[in-house]
């Protein structure tokens, strides 16, 4: 059974990559498998953390709205997934509804089924146990508005993915936003909103951190009442589709 670790988990130094932040050291349970590797994504609350300098992209563009980072990672198979809502301020089944809406957005612009859900779970928090779980749990990081855990298969990229977990920060309220990408906004943050991100990085997507990308979905700063990442721009969209065809 997960348990909510991320308290200690983020007080760890913390390390960069090239795909993101890593932590230094980790909880036995978080870590897995010596022979896998494990690399966690921060979704940062904007203007909470200093700005970071992006890798070069693709396509060759000068056109921001086209841009994408691949991650060196990707899914191999189809990956079942689990929800825990407990925490998500809104009732379990549109909590839920959010979630699986987010992971269906990448979906939608592949032929390759890249994501299930399989069901709801009590387990939550990043803890290597063979099971893809989105769950709600503390993160004593105030910055930190989301993780996203992926443990991968090591080798020649792009690296098969091989368990992943999504939390959701409980210092921070959430909710949903009746009308999206419209400009009235809710006093939370948008669960179908940070989920849409969240589950990028389980496609193979890096975080964006230049204002240039802001529009897009993988822009790694987020806010209260922001929706704009609930739809997938050019830039998603082509990475997605370099990773597992249209």
């Amino acid at each position: 059974m997960k348990k909510a670790v991320l308290a200690g988990l983020l007080i760890i130094a913390l390390l960069m990559s090239s795909a993101g932040i890593v932590f230094a050291a980790a909880p036995a349970d978080s870590k897995g498998p010596p022979e896998l590797g494990q690399i966690i994504f921060i979704h940062y609350g904007r203007d909470l953390a200093p700005a970071r300098p992006d890798k070069s992209g693709k396509p060759g563009t000068e056109n921001p709205i086209d841009h994408y980072e691949l991650s060196k990672l990707m899914l191999k198979n189809t990956a079942n997934y689990y929800i825990n809502p407990s925490g998500g301020g809104v009732t379990d089944s549109d909590a839920i509804s959010a979630v699986i809406t987010s992971f269906e957005t990448w979906d939608s612009v592949t032929a390759k089924e890249l994501f299930n859900y399989g069901g709801p779970t009590g387990a939550s928090g990043v803890v290597f146990d063979m099971q893809n779980t989105v769950s709600w749990a503390l993160i004593t990081d105030s910055n930190i508005i989301a993780v996203t855990s992926l443990w991968y298969i090591p080798g020649k990229p792009p690296k098969e993915i091989v368990e992943f977990d999504v939390v959701f920060n409980t210092n921070y309220p959430w909710g949903i936003d009746p009308v999206k990408e419209d400009s009235s906004t809710i006093d939370a943050f948008d669960i179908q909103n940070i989920a849409t991100h969240e589950a990028g990085h389980v496609v193979g997507l890096n975080d964006l951190y230049e204002d240039a990308y802001s529009v897009l979905t993988m822009y790694g700063y987020g806010s209260e009442g922001e929706t704009i990442k609930c739809s997938l721009e050019s830039g998603d969209i082509l990475g997605t589709q370099k990773l597992y065809g249209p």
